[in-house]
Protein backbone atom coordinates (compact mmCIF):
# COMPACT_ATOMS: atom_id res chain seq x y z
CA UNK A 1 0.00 0.00 0.00
CA UNK A 2 2.79 2.58 1.39
CA UNK A 3 4.69 1.68 -2.36
CA UNK A 4 2.22 2.71 -4.36
CA UNK A 5 1.10 5.69 -2.79
CA UNK A 6 4.91 6.50 -3.35
CA UNK A 7 4.87 5.88 -6.77
CA UNK A 8 1.38 7.95 -7.25
CA UNK A 9 3.02 10.61 -5.49
CA UNK A 10 5.89 10.45 -7.71
CA UNK A 11 3.82 10.36 -11.01
CA UNK A 12 1.82 12.99 -10.06
CA UNK A 13 4.96 15.53 -9.32
CA UNK A 14 6.27 13.78 -12.61
CA UNK A 15 3.00 15.60 -14.59
CA UNK A 16 4.06 18.84 -13.32
CA UNK A 17 7.33 19.57 -14.71
CA UNK A 18 7.59 20.35 -18.14
CA UNK A 19 10.31 18.48 -19.96
CA UNK A 20 10.78 21.27 -22.50
CA UNK A 21 11.39 23.97 -19.95
CA UNK A 22 13.44 22.83 -17.22
CA UNK A 23 13.58 23.79 -14.16
CA UNK A 24 15.46 27.34 -13.50
CA UNK A 25 17.53 25.85 -10.78
CA UNK A 26 18.52 22.80 -12.57
CA UNK A 27 22.30 24.17 -13.18
CA UNK A 28 22.36 24.55 -9.26
CA UNK A 29 25.91 23.18 -9.11
CA UNK A 30 27.23 25.73 -11.41
CA UNK A 31 25.54 28.34 -9.82
CA UNK A 32 26.79 27.27 -6.39
CA UNK A 33 30.45 27.70 -7.74
CA UNK A 34 29.76 31.17 -9.26
CA UNK A 35 28.02 32.25 -6.02
CA UNK A 36 30.95 30.55 -4.04
CA UNK A 37 33.56 32.57 -5.82
CA UNK A 38 31.90 35.98 -5.66
CA UNK A 39 31.54 35.62 -1.98
CA UNK A 40 35.14 33.95 -1.53
CA UNK A 41 37.13 34.64 -4.85
CA UNK A 42 39.75 37.21 -4.47
CA UNK A 43 40.22 39.74 -7.82
CA UNK A 44 43.69 40.02 -8.50
CA UNK A 45 45.25 43.43 -8.20
CA UNK A 46 42.00 45.00 -6.40
CA UNK A 47 44.03 45.37 -3.14
CA UNK A 48 47.32 46.41 -4.47
CA UNK A 49 50.39 44.28 -5.67
CA UNK A 50 50.33 40.21 -5.69
CA UNK A 51 53.12 37.79 -4.92
CA UNK A 52 53.13 34.36 -7.23
CA UNK A 53 54.87 31.62 -6.25
CA UNK A 54 56.22 29.34 -8.89
CA UNK A 55 58.13 25.81 -8.13
CA UNK A 56 61.11 26.40 -10.11
CA UNK A 57 61.94 23.18 -12.88
CA UNK A 58 65.65 23.76 -11.95
CA UNK A 59 66.58 20.73 -9.12
CA UNK A 60 68.49 23.33 -7.49
CA UNK A 61 66.03 26.05 -6.96
CA UNK A 62 62.76 25.10 -5.14
CA UNK A 63 60.83 28.06 -5.87
CA UNK A 64 60.43 31.73 -8.05
CA UNK A 65 58.63 34.52 -6.91
CA UNK A 66 57.22 37.30 -8.77
CA UNK A 67 55.50 40.56 -8.09
CA UNK A 68 52.66 42.08 -10.31
CA UNK A 69 51.36 45.70 -9.28
CA UNK A 70 49.17 48.22 -10.40
CA UNK A 71 50.76 51.19 -11.90
CA UNK A 72 49.88 54.07 -14.39
CA UNK A 73 46.78 55.05 -11.47
CA UNK A 74 45.66 51.88 -11.28
CA UNK A 75 45.09 51.60 -15.15
CA UNK A 76 48.07 49.19 -15.96
CA UNK A 77 49.93 46.07 -14.71
CA UNK A 78 53.59 46.52 -14.04
CA UNK A 79 56.13 43.53 -13.09
CA UNK A 80 58.20 43.95 -9.86
CA UNK A 81 56.57 47.31 -8.72
CA UNK A 82 54.81 50.25 -10.26
CA UNK A 83 58.07 51.31 -11.73
CA UNK A 84 58.47 48.27 -13.47
CA UNK A 85 57.72 47.13 -17.08
CA UNK A 86 54.36 47.43 -18.36
CA UNK A 87 52.24 44.33 -19.14
CA UNK A 88 49.40 43.65 -21.27
CA UNK A 89 46.25 42.48 -18.98
CA UNK A 90 42.71 40.97 -20.16
CA UNK A 91 40.45 38.78 -18.33
CA UNK A 92 39.65 35.81 -20.57
CA UNK A 93 37.11 32.94 -19.22
CA UNK A 94 37.32 34.34 -15.88
CA UNK A 95 40.96 34.49 -16.13
CA UNK A 96 43.01 37.57 -15.11
CA UNK A 97 45.49 37.15 -17.92
CA UNK A 98 48.94 39.18 -17.55
CA UNK A 99 51.46 38.90 -20.07
CA UNK A 100 54.97 40.53 -20.83
CA UNK A 101 55.21 41.76 -17.49
CA UNK A 102 58.09 40.02 -17.03
CA UNK A 103 59.81 39.65 -20.71
CA UNK A 104 58.67 36.38 -22.06
CA UNK A 105 56.01 35.33 -19.21
CA UNK A 106 52.25 35.18 -19.27
CA UNK A 107 50.30 34.85 -15.67
CA UNK A 108 47.22 33.23 -15.56
CA UNK A 109 45.31 33.86 -12.40
CA UNK A 110 42.55 32.54 -11.07
CA UNK A 111 39.98 34.31 -8.14
CA UNK A 112 41.05 31.20 -5.85
CA UNK A 113 44.63 32.49 -5.77
CA UNK A 114 46.01 30.04 -7.98
CA UNK A 115 46.51 29.53 -11.96
CA UNK A 116 49.17 29.01 -14.43
CA UNK A 117 52.68 30.71 -15.49
CA UNK A 118 52.92 30.03 -19.09
CA UNK A 119 56.79 30.02 -19.97
CA UNK A 120 58.38 28.52 -23.33
CA UNK A 121 55.05 27.06 -24.15
CA UNK A 122 55.08 25.06 -20.68
CA UNK A 123 52.35 25.74 -18.33
CA UNK A 124 53.42 25.77 -15.00
CA UNK A 125 50.71 25.82 -11.70
CA UNK A 126 51.28 28.71 -9.68
CA UNK A 127 49.77 30.23 -6.14
CA UNK A 128 49.50 33.71 -5.77
CA UNK A 129 48.04 36.01 -2.65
Amino acid sequence: MFSRLMILGSLGLAACTNPMNPAPFSDGVAQSGIALTEAFGDTPLDDGPIRILVQDADPLQVMRTFTLAPCRNNTEVCGGSENGPVGQSSIIDGQYVVANAYPGLTFFLDRNGDGFLQERGQMIPLAWD
